[in-house]
């Protein structure tokens, strides 16, 4: 008997033992953070990503950090408060040793690189020797930002009137330096209610360290942040465009061109485009599947392109319907077809994964699975906390998606069988193992009677 309760027991265990693994992914794109301790990031999803997931709703693109535990993250569009990027962006900035310097011998400055490629230590050589006092010179690694930059912003222990002049030099690799703005003046005054501040300086794109020489003798700069303000983007001027080569063909009696798409994106707008396409009135259908119904998308309207000196071409068309992920489309035109497939033109604007740094980093995107979904989480509530406790105009820093590894490839894109109903077959064990006992009670019984 009590053998039969210990395999009674490990059933539920031997069901447990038979659940499915982790999801397989497709793909695995690194991220790199622009700033290490933002808490928050947002990263903006590329046109591979958008061929690689399996599903409409982009369920299978998640993230997960370094022991593969995906982190609290979630889908934003492009136009949601959210998904607007950072204006600012704290930046790591290290003194640089005090040096009495010898003109005609130019300075180097030497850094260790962490793990993350993020520098951790300064030192600096040149034709002198070290100056006395606290260090006067600094620098400012830019080297995690990929957006452009327009100035630099330094917040300060306020309370001492004072004026600093600097010149402010980037570089590529910490040795060979250019002159970025000869003279950049920071400064604080106050006269009892009335305050002077001036605590930027104008920078250029396309360096990855910014270092800011003294040009007078004023105190060290007791600097408590580095924020890096990027150049504002519109955007509306960010659409990305898909082009699609088309096939004629004919279906139930209707005559027309249809495409098919590579990706999931988020299609907004269509066009036309083709050197010598006649001019017609067209309109724009799609659907997700060959069984489906076609839908109506865009039109009818007219498109045309007309040379000469001033060449002039029909404006885009936005989708009635609202954006649409659908993989098969179709051009129909209300008079004679032309004899080429005008290529068809998708307009889309990229969106945005949230995602908070939690477990071990560093943190990748992964896309591209049948049987993965990633997690709901109430995002916008949690950004909006740290927006509140960070400011009214904070966002998500940025993440940056490297380049690609394969993981399980398109089998991972292959829907699992169906798994078995463990629960149900554990019912049926359990119902028939106690109707076993209780068969096994009653036998025991009557064998154990005394006769009459």
């Amino acid at each position: 008997m009590k053998k039969w309760l210990m395999v009674l027991s490990l059933l539920p265990v031997l069901a447990a033992a038979q659940a499915p693994t982790s999801a397989p992914y497709a793909k695995r794109w690194p991220l790199t953070l622009s700033s290490e301790q933002a808490g928050a990031y947002r990263v903006v999803l590329d046109r591979e990503v958008y061929t690689t997931t399996a599903w409409p709703d982009l369920r299978d693109i998640d993230v997960l950090d370094a022991q593969g535990r995906p982190v609290a993250a979630a889908l934003f569009g492009p136009e949601q408060p959210t998904a607007l990027p950072a204006r600012r962006i704290v930046v790591p900035w290290f003194p640089l040793p005090a040096l009495q310097q010898d003109p005609s011998v130019p300075s180097r400055v030497s850094a260790q690189f962490g793990e993350n490629g993020r520098i951790v230590r300064i030192e600096a050589d040149g034709g002198g020797t070290a100056a006395s006092g606290p260090a006067r010179a600094f620098l400012v690694d830019l080297s995690g930002i990929r957006d452009t930059p327009e100035a630099l912003e330094f917040t300060w222990d306020a309370g001492t009137p004072r004026e600093s002049r600097y010149r402010v030099e980037g570089s590529q690799d910490l040795q060979a330096w250019e002159v970025v703005q000869d003279r950049v003046t920071l400064v604080e005054l106050q006269r009892g209610p009335q305050r002077l501040l001036r605590d930027e300086a104008p920078i250029r794109g396309g360096l990855r360290y910014i270092r800011f020489v003294p040009l007078d003798a004023s105190p060290a700069l007791p600097i408590r942040e580095v924020r890096v303000r990027l150049q504002a983007v519109h955007p509306r001027q960010d659409v990305q465009w898909s082009e699609l080569q088309g096939r004629r063909m004919s279906e139930q009696g209707v005559d027309g061109y249809t495409y098919e798409s590579d990706g999931r994106y988020p299609v907004a707008l269509a066009d036309l485009a083709m050197d010598d396409y006649t001019v017609g009135e067209w309109t724009l259908e799609s659907r997700d599947s060959t069984d489906a119904p076609w839908r109506l998308r865009a039109g009818p309207w007219v498109a045309y392109r007309v040379a000469g000196e001033q060449p002039s071409a029909s404006p885009a068309q936005p989708l009635s319907s609202g954006p649409a992920r659908d993989r098969y489309w179709r051009l129909r035109n209300t008079g004679a077809l032309p004899e080429r497939a005008p290529t068809l033109r998708l307009g889309y604007r990229s969106e945005v994964v949230v995602f908070l740094a939690r477990g071990t980093p560093p943190y990748a995107l992964v896309a591209g699975s049948a049987s993965a979904r990633r997690a709901a989480v109430p995002m916008p509530a949690l950004v909006d906390s740290l927006r509140r406790d960070r400011g009214e105009d904070w966002q998500p820093a940025p993440a940056y998606l490297s380049p690609s590894t394969v993981l399980a490839g398109d089998a991972a894109l292959v829907a699992p069988p169906t798994p078995r109903d463990w629960k149900t077959w554990l019912l049926w064990g359990l119902l028939i193992a106690g109707a076993a006992l209780v068969a096994a009670f009653a036998f025991s019984l009557l064998r154990s009677r005394p006769p009459a």
